[in-house]
């Protein structure tokens, strides 16, 4: 007994330091479940590269499974936002996980902008970036203050993140997609600033 449990510290000691070793840290990280070392995964390869999520566990909601694939879309700490290109989700939230790994996915590229707004319409430079990038994902994060706030309608969607949150005559965008944005302004006029994240695969 006492050489199994050294056998099993040793092992354990081992898989630390490959998890801390940078060419291996993927593989060690998926197969002990270490959240840190994915999350780094996915900070080390979501400038270059689309960075999927294979996700064991259920909705939050009903407890139902929400076993699936998931495009990461952003971390906060060691939770994701994922999408599955019908809502947007956050693990620990919406999605209570037994399991995460990563899958490094085809070559794309990441690009932050901010777009100021000073009392002018709000769709029309959303609908530019549409137009100057299509069939890429997009996400709005920030807040901005609107004229007619009665006009705004939100739903209420089952398992969704809240990715627009109206307060007055501000609404709050928390990776909003761009589609959903253009909607909600649609013949506002707006004051603030929204930060933009586009993320554009590349051609092969």
């Amino acid at each position: 007994m006492l050489r199994s449990a050294r056998s099993a510290i040793a092992l354990l000691v081992f898989g630390i330091y490959l998890a801390n070793g940078g060419g291996i840290t993927q593989k060690v990280s998926q197969n002990l479940g270490l959240r840190d070392g994915i999350v780094r995964v996915y900070n080390e390869n979501a400038s270059t590269n689309k960075v999927y999520a294979r996700i064991t566990g259920y909705w939050a909601s009903d407890r139902t499974s929400a076993d699936g694939k998931y495009l990461i879309i952003g971390n906060e700490g060691n939770e994701f936002i994922v999408t599955d290109g019908k809502g947007v989700y956050k693990t620990g939230e919406q999605i209570i996980t037994s399991k995460v790994t990563t899958t490094v996915g085809e070559a794309a590229t990441t690009e932050i902008r901010n777009l100021t707004f000073n009392d002018e319409d709000a769709a029309q430079p959303l609908r530019e970036l549409q137009q100057a990038y299509p069939g890429a994902d997009i996400y709005l994060n920030g807040e901005l203050t609107v004229d007619f706030p009665e006009d705004v309608k939100i739903p209420i969607e089952r398992n969704q993140m809240v990715t627009a949150d109206l307060s007055g005559n501000r609404i709050k965008f928390d990776y909003c997609s761009l589609d959903r944005a253009i909607v909600y302004l649609s013949e506002q006029y707006a004051v603030g600033t929204l930060e933009v994240k586009i993320v554009q695969s590349q051609p092969f």
